[in-house]
């Protein structure tokens, strides 16, 4: 009985492996091709594996798409949630509403790099009926999200004066989004490290109290 849990450790690892090849070869080839251009053929011949595996893992296109947004927001395939990740504990302990601030929008500007090219895709292709219920849920989910942001800069007292944190968190929505980013940086041609610092400059003065 020894070796019962290595031989289960290997298995789990082995499917972990597969998956993130799946998913690897599913965001590349969602990105290059669009939604409707891939199939479950394409990715599992890029994955290399059969097209019965993708479908055993994720059983259909847009659940795969899914999973490709849910790595690309976190940064991996791990199930930990964006509150529990360590820059939010970051957020959590920095000494200032500066210093706060900055680690709130370089966190939001990785995710925002990460899966603004997803978003697109899933953005193009919101006419179809599972697509369209992925984009409502990935908007619900970040406004969510960053509602728990702005409640940790309220908590720290970092707010400026009269700012609550529900219309705190609407500009923060309005504001940190793959649409705004998206807008910025390929229709006006801005570099990442611009956009990060407008964001950073705009947020300053929207969110914190005027030295």
């Amino acid at each position: 009985m020894t070796d019962v849990a290595p031989r289960s450790d290997g298995r789990r690892d082995r499917s972990l492996r597969t998956r993130a090849r799946i998913v690897d070869a599913g965001a590349r080839l969602f990105v290059g091709r669009g939604y409707v251009g891939t199939t479950i053929e394409a990715v599992a011949e890029a994955a290399g594996v059969a097209p019965q595996t993708v479908y055993y893992v994720f059983g259909t296109k847009a659940e795969l798409l899914r999973a490709v947004l849910g790595a690309s927001v976190v940064g991996d395939l791990e199930p930990v949630a964006v509150a529990d990740r360590p820059w939010v504990a970051a957020l959590a302990e920095a000494g200032n509403a500066v210093a706060a601030l900055d680690v709130l929008v370089d966190g939001s500007v990785a995710i925002l790099e990460r899966v603004a090219p997803i978003y697109a895709v899933i953005r193009a292709a919101a006419a179809d009926p599972e697509v369209g219920v992925l984009l409502a849920e990935t908007r619900r989910r970040r406004g969510t999200d960053q509602r728990r942001l702005v409640e940790v800069l309220a908590a720290a007292g970092h707010l400026r004066d009269g700012l609550d944190a529900g219309t705190a968190g609407d500009v923060l929505y309005g504001l940190v989004n793959e649409d705004v980013f998206l807008l910025l940086t390929a229709d006006c041609g801005w570099d990442v490290g611009r956009f990060r610092d407008w964001l950073a400059g705009v947020l300053r003065d929207q969110l914190l109290a005027r030295c």
